[in-house]
């Protein structure tokens, strides 16, 4: 019973010095961003604004770092601009242009920046990232995602009218992010019933 003791005593004082844990930029946003599509937004739209953010701070921190291929758009920054404060810009920005309307997403991006230290690499970074937010979301503006719903039920004998709502009818118009279009991997058709093949 003592070693149990013991063994408990340790492993609260390990826990006790342990230094905060604390998430990167990215984790950061990527939780606020979750945080704020999941209640607001079916999947499909929620996921289409998880992955605008993700470029957005993407191709601000490699227009810094200048290690991959940039997504979409590499502007000049000088290598000592903070990454931390592109991606938070980039991020932020992003978000309070595609919801003008709430406010908290503006007071998010302030509050976050603000734990940043000030000085020329924090605004040379801040800059940056609202400058790739801008580019990113004049890309994404047409993108088709604000189609308006042209689904029709057909309503002729034998045909099934699916129950439920249809949702996202307009999805597969929209531009997508890695692909060149929605059907680039689609499969063929099956075989024809009255073919050799199928024979």
């Amino acid at each position: 019973m003592h070693s149990n003791f013991r063994k408990a005593l340790v492993a609260a004082a390990m826990i006790g010095t342990a230094p905060s844990a604390f998430a990167d930029v990215i984790t950061d946003w990527n939780e606020k961003t979750v945080a704020f599509v999941t209640p607001r937004m079916v999947p499909a739209a929620g996921q289409r604004v998880v992955a605008i953010v993700q470029v957005a701070m993407f191709d601000a921190v490699n227009s810094i770092e200048r290690r991959y291929r940039p997504y979409l758009v590499q502007l000049s920054a000088a290598a000592t601009a903070s990454k931390e404060a592109a991606a938070a810009a980039a991020a932020g920005t992003v978000l309070v242009g595609l919801y003008p309307q709430e406010a908290d997403l503006k007071g998010a991006m302030a509050a976050y920046l603000a734990t940043i230290p000030d000085g020329d690499a924090k605004s040379a970074g801040i800059k940056l990232g609202e400058a790739v937010a801008a580019k990113v979301l004049e890309a994404r503006a047409t993108d088709g995602a604000d189609a308006p719903d042209a689904y029709q039920y057909k309503t002729k004998p034998g045909v099934y009218v699916p129950t439920p709502i249809t949702v996202s009818s307009t999805w597969p118009k929209v531009k997508p992010f890695a692909l060149t279009s929605a059907s680039q991997f689609r499969p063929a058709p099956p075989i024809a019933f009255k073919s050799e093949q199928w024979a």
